[in-house]
């Protein structure tokens, strides 16, 4: 014969709680989540600066050989910050 165990209705005190309870877990999770979306960003913003360094630098390199070595001071101040 199976055993059926009837539960008792919950107290109210207790019923909240449980509800707190489940509303923390779910917080948790979301905090969790949130922070591996973030790292995810940040893991591809690195890697897009890792593969495109090379394809700015040739550029830099392209604008100081196209202008004959005397670049005006306010494009040499830009490339002066991209290195």
């Amino acid at each position: 014969m199976a055993k059926e165990e009837k539960k008792a209705p919950l107290a109210p005190e207790e019923e909240t709680l449980m509800l707190v309870r489940k509303l923390w877990r779910a917080e948790k999770w979301r905090r969790f989540w949130t922070i591996v979306k973030y790292a995810a960003y940040l893991g591809i913003l690195a890697g897009a600066f890792y593969f495109l360094t090379p394809y700015v630098q040739r550029l830099i390199d392209a604008v100081e050989s196209l202008s004959g070595g005397q670049i005006p001071p306010e494009l040499q101040n830009i490339l002066e910050q991209l290195k």
